[in-house]
């Protein structure tokens, strides 16, 4: 935060234009669809074979979730990048950097 507060009052100021993102992470995360994220891999030339082994573990992912002793019935998860997958924040970034 401090250095948000020193680019507001440098660019105040100098008199130059400052636009600023914020972005949620949280809720970014969970927005990213996987098919959007097969093509953004295309989009930067990552090769196929990785595209497609990537692609495996993305689509069509199939997940049952606890509740006390039982499980809810199985759903297929369409969007959100995988939390704890040592790929998400790369796969996270592609998708950012596309936007």
């Amino acid at each position: 935060m401090f250095i948000v507060r020193q680019m507001f009052e440098k660019s105040h100021k100098h008199n130059i234009d400052l636009y600023n993102i914020f972005v949620d992470y949280t809720h970014a995360f969970d927005s990213v669809h996987r098919n959007k994220l097969v093509e953004c891999l295309k989009k930067f030339d990552v090769p196929d074979k990785l595209i497609r082994l990537m692609a495996l573990t993305l689509i069509h992912t199939r997940t049952r979730v606890k509740v006390n002793r039982d499980f809810t019935e199985e759903f297929i998860v369409k969007c959100r990048v995988k939390q704890g997958d040592p790929l998400s924040a790369t796969l996270f970034s592609l998708v950012i950097d596309t936007i």
